[in-house]
């Protein structure tokens, strides 16, 4: 009995999210709305990234960039931190929220008095703990004094997903 083979070919979809979407500069870098933090985290940006339909993921890229702003006459210190998570309707109809996790570590930096500091992470996030889309990613960051900082994201940051629809 002879029987012929299938081939199933997935066609990827590539799905781009524009962080800072709408804003646009004359002259200079636009950023989102400066957040003030202090000792206790708190999201600079908290963003969903749905393509309008669910995905599996075989990779997301990021173009993440940053700015702190010390507010004090003082040297400062921060720690800041991206993170993502899955946040999708599964094929059977359920929603699933996983758990953040970390893009590449926590940060710290010093910042002079009245300064300010940026910075661009950019690369593969590894989909392992991340398996589907749409993804929420989110910047977080704390001091060591009470609301004495901002931080903003650069508009021209974004988030790429990569990966098979979801039927």
């Amino acid at each position: 009995m002879k029987t012929k083979g299938y081939v199933r070919v997935e066609a990827l979809k590539s799905y781009t999210e524009h962080l800072g979407a709408g804003l646009v500069a004359s002259s200079g870098d636009q950023f989102t709305t400066a957040v003030p933090f202090g000792t206790t985290a708190i999201a600079m940006l908290d963003k969903l990234i749905d393509p309008g339909f669910s995905m599996t993921l075989k990779e997301i890229k990021a173009h993440l960039e940053y700015r702190f702003v010390n507010l004090l006459d003082a040297v400062g210190s921060l720690t800041y931190y991206w993170q993502v998570r899955p946040e999708y309707v599964n094929p059977v109809g359920t929603k699933v929220t996983g758990t953040y996790i970390n893009i590449a570590g926590n940060y710290t930096s010093g910042v002079g008095s009245l300064a300010t500091i940026t910075g661009t992470l950019t690369g593969y996030i590894p989909v392992g703990s991340v398996p589907g889309a749409p993804v929420r990613v989110r910047l977080m960051a704390s001091g060591l004094v009470p609301s004495t900082m901002t931080g903003a994201v650069k508009a021209s940051s974004y988030i790429q997903v990569d990966g098979v629809v979801i039927p």
